[in-house]
């Protein structure tokens, strides 16, 4: 009996989405930050880290280790979330910028597929 539980416990985590598996359970404390350049090939750059009280230096932010080179491997970044985790997008200083509505628009449905809270930049700092 005990052996039948295993396995079927052990098949239902095999059927369940692989993303699924690897998602914490608890949200960030503070949410998430992300941030957003184009690199010197004009295309857009994200950055995600977690949350905090301080405004983090450009250096910090374009750090090897948060840079994210694309939508698609954002799209993959969102899905490694917590389920409803909340991500605030930060830009309008420094070396950052907001896409253009096309590039927003993909960035929230990437978040809208990851079933994560995107807070998207005030109208009045967005690119038409």
């Amino acid at each position: 009996m005990r052996s039948i539980l295993l396995l079927s416990l052990g098949s239902a985590l095999l059927a369940m989405p692989s993303h699924a598996q690897d998602r914490p359970r608890e949200k960030e404390f503070k949410g998430m930050e992300l941030y957003s350049w184009t690199n010197s090939s004009g295309e857009w750059v994200f950055a995600l880290m977690i949350g905090t009280n301080r405004e983090k230096t450009a250096a910090e932010i374009q750090n090897v280790n948060y840079v994210i080179p694309n939508i698609s491997a954002l799209e993959k970044r969102f899905s490694h979330l917590a389920v409803g985790e909340r991500v605030y997008w930060y830009a309008g200083f420094n070396d950052f910028s907001y896409p253009n509505k096309k590039i927003l628009d993909e960035v929230a449905l990437s978040a809208k597929k990851a079933r994560i809270e995107l807070y998207l930049p005030p109208k009045d700092e967005r690119k038409s």
